[in-house]
Formats: structure tokens, C-alpha cells, sequence
């Protein structure tokens, strides 16, 4: 049966229940490659709650980070997905030492970090392979951070990220993403992943809306338009993919494979995002059910102690048997975009009640 639609007072008090729990996992847990997720799903959360306790567990976890300063060797994720919270701490607090973390993280990417010969970021070289994640790690950072700077080449360049993905990894039939492209030997992993493509539709209206807020609708139309289009593509089809339990298939387009649920937060955010910015060429009747049935799953999915539970854990590339044989728990990363689905639900409820 499909989920009963969430009314903000449901919103607001899963919300409250994920951020408070989220707040002390932070801090407690084993470090993880998400982390840096979860913090920045903590930033979302104070805001849309009006309340600082999460921004604090925020602070603290960075605070021996700033104290260090990033790390950017060792495996990508770790490093990568940290410019994204620091900027939006920054954003938060006002303390530029934030500012200059991310700009030492962004700086690497953009002059150190292996790419394929069209741009592409590279996430494990040698082996030269464009991995849909990576767009979400890398090019919402560079698009802030180059807002801020008043830097338009910067947020130029997190377009020409999206859409170099884009071209590595659309499935032109459906308009969905595979997970990995081998560029070396022109192919692609043989799966359509469910979360892999929850990530460029994050990824995306951030990117355009970092765009538009630095007054560059203009000068970047038509690399907008690229990007604007393959979202609406993508999204489209998603909503039509959706099972009835308001989640999505780990392998989307298998209904033989389990459902999943980080994948219907991700999809979540980016479905509430554009219905709220009227994506031109998304089918909005179906975009708005599928929204109002991915949140009813993904509040369904958080346990009484606020656990987000039912996510697929660390999923490299493999055949539709890897993809199905994947243990099921909670993880950071997942919590993190599951704060930000319901912080920015509850915003825009707020602001349509004010």
C-alpha cells in the first residue's frame, strides 16, 4: 500500500528525532567516508528546526579537522566530500577558517586531482573510470565556493562537471545513469543504480541554483540547459519507477532486486527541489505523488531512536547479484541526505504556512 501522506507535524518531529540522534552518532561513532555528509545533513537540520544543538555537533566534529587542515591524499571520499559542510558552515557561522578548508580541498581537486582527457574527475587512478558519485563530491563545492569568491569560472567549471558525467554516464534510452564508465574501454558497469542516480539529482539543481544566485543564468544558458534537461530526463523517469511503498529498487529499473532507502531520500531532495523551482520539462502531477510518497517512506524508515535504517551499505560497481546481495543497516551518508530531504520539507512547508 502507499504510504499515508506526512503532514508537517510528522515532518517536523521525524526531523527532530533524526537530527538528535544523528548529533550524538557524529561524535561517537567509528569514522566513516560519510561522515562528512551526515555533518552537512546537521547544517540543514538547525536551520530548518531554528535550533543550534545540531550546528554544535557540527563544530565539534570539525573542530580537529580545522585544527589539522584537510587531508587530501588517501581515498577520495574521505577528502572530497568535506568541502561541501565546510562551505556550508562557513554560510552558518560566519568563521572563515571553514572558508579556507574548503578552498584548500577545491584547490586540489581543481589543480592536482587525476581526470579523464575530457575532465572528468577521477576517483581511484590510475584505473580511469568517471564514477556517478563523484559529481556530487566535487561539483556543488566548486559552484559555492565560486559563488562566494565571485569567481564565474569556478562555477563554470562545477557546470562542465555535471555535464561531463553526464556524457559518461546517461543512459540514453531512459535517461538514468549507470554507476561507473570505463573510459579506457568505452563501457559502463551493467547496473542502473538506484542511489548512483539519486546523487547527480542532488548534485544538479545545487549546481544550477549556484548559477542563477551568482547572476549567471545568462552567460551559462545553454550549459544550464544541458544539465537542466538531463534532470528533468532523469527524474521523470524515476517517479515512474517508484514502488508503490513510496521506496525505489536498489537496482531501479529490476523490481527482482530489494527495496531501498537511501536512494528515496536522495530522490526525495532532488523531486522536492525541482517541483519547487518548476523544473521546466518535468511531469509535475507525477513528480509531486512520487515526492509526497518517497517522504512518507524515508519518515516510515526512521526508527523510534531516529535511525534511518534500510540503506544499502558501500556499494562499488558489479553484476545485478552484487547489487542484490548488498547487507542492508543504517549508514552516515544516508542519514545525512535524509536530514536534508526533511529539513528542506519542512522549510518549504514553513514558508507556504507564513
Amino acid at each position: 500500500m502507499p504510504p499515508a501522506f506526512v503532514n508537517y507535524d510528522e515532518l517536523s518531529r521525524t526531523l527532530e528525532r533524526m537530527a538528535a540522534s544523528a548529533s550524538r552518532e557524529l561524535l561517537a561513532k567509528q569514522p566513516h567516508w560519510g561522515d562528512a555528509i551526515l555533518c552537512d545533513g546537521l547544517v540543514y537540520a538547525a536551520r530548518a528546526l531554528k535550533t543550534d544543538a545540531p550546528i554544535e555537533a557540527a563544530q565539534r566534529w570539525f573542530a580537529p579537522k580545522l585544527a589539522a587542515g584537510p587531508r587530501t591524499n588517501g581515498w577520495f571520499w574521505f577528502w572530497a566530500a568535506e568541502a561541501l559542510p565546510a562551505l556550508d558552515l562557513h554560510l552558518k557561522t560566519g568563521d572563515p577558517r571553514y572558508l579556507d578548508y574548503a578552498r584548500a580541498i577545491v584547490g586540489f581537486m581543481e589543480n592536482s586531482a587525476a581526470r579523464t582527457p575530457d575532465g572528468a574527475f577521477v576517483p581511484h587512478p590510475p584505473a580511469l573510470e568517471v564514477w556517478i558519485d563523484v559529481c556530487y563530491f566535487t561539483a556543488p563545492a566548486i559552484a559555492l565556493l565560486g559563488r562566494l569568491s565571485g569567481d564565474a569560472a569556478m562555477i563554470e567549471r562545477a557546470a562542465d562537471q555535471m555535464i561531463v558525467h553526464r556524457d559518461h554516464l546517461a543512459d540514453s534510452g531512459s535517461g538514468l545513469f549507470w554507476h561507473v564508465a570505463y573510459v579506457d574501454r568505452n563501457s559502463h558497469s551493467p547496473c542502473l543504480w538506484a542511489r548512483g542516480n539519486s546523487w547527480f539529482s542532488i548534485a544538479a539543481p545545487q549546481v544550477t541554483a549556484e548559477i542563477e544566485a551568482a547572476g549567471l543564468l545568462q552567460p551559462l544558458g545553454a550549459k544550464v540547459e544541458k544539465v537542466r534537461e538531463a534532470l528533468a530526463l532523469q527524474l521523470n523517469k524515476v517517479a515512474s519507477l517508484q514502488d508503490q511503498s513510496g521506496l525505489w529498487h536498489t537496482v531501479i529499473d529490476r523490481d527482482d532486486s530489494y527495496l531501498e532507502a537511501s536512494a528515496a531520500a536522495g530522490f526525495a531532495l532532488a523531486l522536492g527541489r525541482a517541483i519547487r523551482t518548476r523544473l521546466r520539462g518535468l511531469d509535475e502531477a507525477h513528480a509531486r505523488d512520487a515526492y509526497s510518497r518517497a517522504l512518507g517512506a524515508i519518515c516510515a524508515n526512521v526508527d523510534s531512536h531516529g535511525a534511518f535504517t534500510g540503506v544499502s551499505q558501500q556499494t562499488p560497481p558489479g553484476d545485478f547479484a552484487f547489487y542484490n546481495s548488498i547487507e542492508i543497516a543504517t549508514a552516515p551518508f544516508a542519514t545525512g541526505v535524509c536530514l536534508m530531504a526533511l529539513s528542506e520539507a519542512v522549510e518549504t512547508w514553513q514558508t507556504k504556512e507564513s
